[in-house]
């Protein structure tokens, strides 16, 4: 069965790993490599910027304190993170005003961080909308697209800053109910079609981004055609219109409004669902943010990703600087 377990404050109480991943082994995480990979940090609401800059040991506090994983934090600590990733892949109503953008540009400047922006799918209303914020980045920044029309929007207006694919432009089975190999045949990221080739060349596509799927393997990092970047060590599974956390403050069919009045509320809330099946727990804990699901990878997932992080498969790890 499936249930909710009610909603969780983020992040002041910090949430528990999955029921599989706290009694499992912690992952046997090949060393990162010194050079050939970067960390960039996704923050919707960017802060404690300093933290990322300082000595080995505070970076893993912090990310220990964020990501709820010993192994994993150690893991990333020793890497000094260079990029920031500010905004939202999935909400348009999480996007910067352009005043907190240029704040952010600033501070991160200060600290020695490069920023770059993601973007949602986009209407017209948020295109539009967009224009004001790519217009305050330095030429040559970084903007993930998740939409093939901010894309074509990028190259034709702002021809200076850099498209990069998102991971919701990367088709991938990620369902975690899907709890066994067999049942989840390969599904791979699409970059290596020649069609796909042809459109990312037309768009200026400099870069990539993916999830990994549910059992990844070493092919799972095959023929991707640009410097490729992974996030970790959480899986977006799906997303609508509707927000299921801000939904919680109206009543009747209003709480299922494709827009409805929002106060952020997603910043501060995440639901948990678990499932069980005599007695088993699933390998992915599954968090409900906003109007999105995630799903927590494997351990086996997170060495699947460090062993190609060390053979210089990944350019750029993107871990979440604020807690899910």
């Amino acid at each position: 069965m499936s249930a909710p377990l009610g909603f969780l404050r983020r992040p002041s109480a910090p949430a528990s790993a999955s029921v599989a991943a706290s009694t499992a082994s912690p992952p046997s995480l090949a060393a990162l490599p010194a050079t050939g990979v970067a960390i960039a940090v996704a923050m919707v609401r960017p802060r404690a910027l300093e933290r990322l800059g300082a000595d080995t040991p505070a970076r893993a506090a912090f990310w220990s304190a964020t990501l709820h994983d010993e192994a994993l934090a150690a893991w990333l600590a020793p890497l000094r993170p260079t990029r920031l990733h500010v905004g939202s892949e999935f909400c348009e109503r999480l996007l910067p005003e352009p005043a907190q953008l240029a704040r952010t540009l600033a501070e991160a400047s200060v600290a020695g961080l490069e920023v770059c922006l993601l973007t949602p799918v986009a209407s017209p209303e948020v295109l539009r909308a967009l224009d004001a914020l790519f217009a305050l980045l330095p030429p040559g920044a970084e903007v993930v697209v998740n939409d093939w029309g901010v894309a074509l929007r990028l190259r034709e207006r702002h021809p200076l800053l850099q498209a990069v694919a998102g991971r919701i432009l990367c088709r991938m089975l990620k369902d975690p109910r899907l709890g066994n190999p067999q049942y989840a045949p390969p599904a791979a990221h699409g970059f290596a079609s020649p069609w796909t080739r042809r459109l990312l060349a037309r768009l200026g596509i400099a870069r990539v981004e993916i999830d990994l799927p549910l059992f990844a393997s070493a092919d799972s990092f095959a023929g991707v055609p640009l410097p490729l970047g992974v996030h970790l060590p959480f899986a977006f599974v799906a997303k609508g219109r509707m927000c299921r956390t801000a939904g919680l403050a109206r009543e009747g069919p209003e709480r299922f409004a494709a827009r409805p009045f929002c106060h952020h509320e997603c910043l501060g809330l995440a639901a948990r669902t678990e499932r069980t099946r005599d007695g088993t727990h699933d390998a992915w804990e599954t968090l409900h943010v906003g109007n999105t699901v995630f799903c927590r990878h494997s351990a086996a997932n997170l060495a699947t990703l460090a062993s190609a992080v060390a053979a210089g498969r990944v350019a750029r790890l993107i871990v979440p600087g604020e807690t899910l």
